[in-house]
């Protein structure tokens, strides 16, 4: 039994690391491009996020299958809805 608890405090320590990661990181890709490339950094971060909470809703609505199909229509949409840069 106490392996198990140790085995769930790594796993939730790599989440934490992980998660910690990716909000400390997500300034430098939005700044990626230029100081004066626009607003295309950021948006391509939002539509990020915003494409996966989409392909997961399609997923848990409608399973595998309907993602598969759904997936790059997201993507491609919000990759259309991309500011100039």
């Amino acid at each position: 039994m106490g392996l198990n608890l140790i085995e769930k405090e790594i796993h939730m320590n790599r989440l934490i690391t992980f998660l910690a990661v990716l909000i400390l990181g997500s300034p430098t890709l939005a700044l990626a491009v230029e100081h004066n490339a626009g607003y295309r950094g950021i948006g391509q971060l939002y539509f990020t996020f915003m494409a996966a909470i989409l392909i997961y809703g399609v997923y848990d609505s409608f399973g595998k299958k309907a993602m598969y199909v759904a997936a790059p229509i997201i993507m491609v949409g919000l990759y259309m809805m991309l500011p100039a840069a």
